[in-house]
């Protein structure tokens, strides 16, 4: 079963601090994105503009219920908590939800001329804030713990989450 489970906003961290956690802790990180695109066969751009938005958000509800049977460490997309039937299973998980919270502006600092990003470019900063705007409140309800990430290290945010599960590093 999956130890906690990481949201948040693109630039937030997740799979920083993940990948930190799961050293630290000894525990597979899989990264939700990889998983869909693993299950889809095509990178998670094709998704979108092959058979739409809505197809993609079925699909990631599916196989992020399919990644609670795995062991590990779970980094979402930034997105995740966009389609509610997402929210709800992650309000009805037993597992640990943690949203690592960041401010806009941390956020464009860390994501500005990022190719890999659609959105950055797509959007720009104000999309951006206004996106971030828009999710701050789903983010915050599903989850168990919330950790202004802004201006601590991958290590400082690890540590945080390891007292909250009572889990050691190795």
């Amino acid at each position: 079963m999956l130890k906690a489970i990481l949201v948040g906003f693109m630039g937030a961290g997740k799979t920083t601090v993940g990948g930190v956690l799961a050293e630290q802790v000894g525990w597979e990180q899989i990264d939700l994105d990889d998983e869909i695109i693993a299950a889809a066969g095509k990178p998670i751009t094709a998704i979108f503009a092959d058979d739409g938005e809505a197809a993609f958000r079925k699909l990631e509800t599916t196989v992020l219920q399919a990644t609670f049977n795995k062991t590990g460490l779970l980094s979402t997309g930034g997105g995740v908590v966009e389609s509610a039937a997402n929210r709800d299973v992650l309000q009805a998980t037993d597992i640990p939800v943690v949203y690592l919270q960041t401010s806009g502006n941390v956020v464009l600092d860390r994501v500005s001329g990022d190719d890999s990003r659609p959105l950055v470019n797509q959007l720009g900063p104000d999309g951006l804030k206004a996106l971030l705007a828009k999710r701050e409140h789903l983010y915050q309800s599903v989850s168990d713990l919330v950790i202004r990430t802004d201006d601590l290290t991958p290590e400082a945010i690890s540590d945080q989450i390891q007292a909250y599960l009572k889990e050691p590093a190795e």
